[in-house]
């Protein structure tokens, strides 16, 4: 008899633990964290318009995900915790392999376009340097470059060569469109005076705005 209490008992601990694993509460960001991370479960970069901002956020929303499981845990979460996702149920170790998933998927995409991205600029920074290098760097290398008289520097050489460096761009907003354009000048690869800002109304700059 004493034997089969025991059997029972024992029985019941196990029971009692699992359910209890099952029916463990998770917090609201930790849930959160897992389901933005869930969205990217089956991402394809090939299927997605933007690339390298969706590889951004898988490589956040799987880091974040992991960290927030990683804290849970620690702080007395069972990892056999069931925990409902738009992926279906999931415990939270498998919820944890599913956010390293996509956090490895989202490094792999977001590095590679950016070195991709950054190799194209490359050819510049190597003809650059001093005041001209850290400007293109920290603002100007994704704008297309005007010199003088409005001429679109085009090449590394145009960028080394060319005194003044201009952007332009149109305001529609208004009930006329009003170019700008801002110039930086240049005495060899070393920056003069601030920036030259100038105005005017009309759908284009003149080329006499450049200088």
């Amino acid at each position: 008899m004493n034997k089969q209490i025991q059997i029972a008992t024992i029985l019941c601990l196990i029971t009692c633990a699992a359910s209890a694993g099952v029916a463990q509460k998770i917090a609201r960001d930790l849930d959160d964290a897992i389901t933005a991370a869930s969205s990217y479960a089956d991402w394809k970069p090939a299927d997605s318009m933007y690339p390298k901002e969706d590889g951004k956020l898988a490589l956040e929303n799987g880091k974040s995900c992991i960290d927030k499981i990683d804290v849970a845990v620690s702080g007395g979460l069972n990892e056999s915790t069931v925990v409902e996702t738009p992926k279906g149920k999931l415990t939270i170790t498998q919820a944890r392999e599913m956010c390293v998933r996509v956090r490895d998927a989202g490094q792999k995409v977001f590095g590679d376009l950016t070195a991709a991205e950054e190799a194209q600029y490359e050819p510049f920074r190597q003809v650059l340097n001093a005041d001209k290098l850290t400007l293109y760097n920290n603002r100007l290398k994704k704008y297309k470059l005007y010199g003088l008289n409005g001429k679109v520097l085009k090449t590394p050489e145009d960028y080394r060569d060319s005194t003044v460096w201009c952007t332009t761009g149109v305001d529609r907003s208004g009930i006329v469109p009003v170019w700008s354009v801002d110039c930086w000048h240049f005495k060899g690869m070393t920056k003069t005076g601030s920036v030259e800002s100038r105005t005017g109304s009309g759908d284009e700059a003149p080329s006499s705005a450049f200088h």
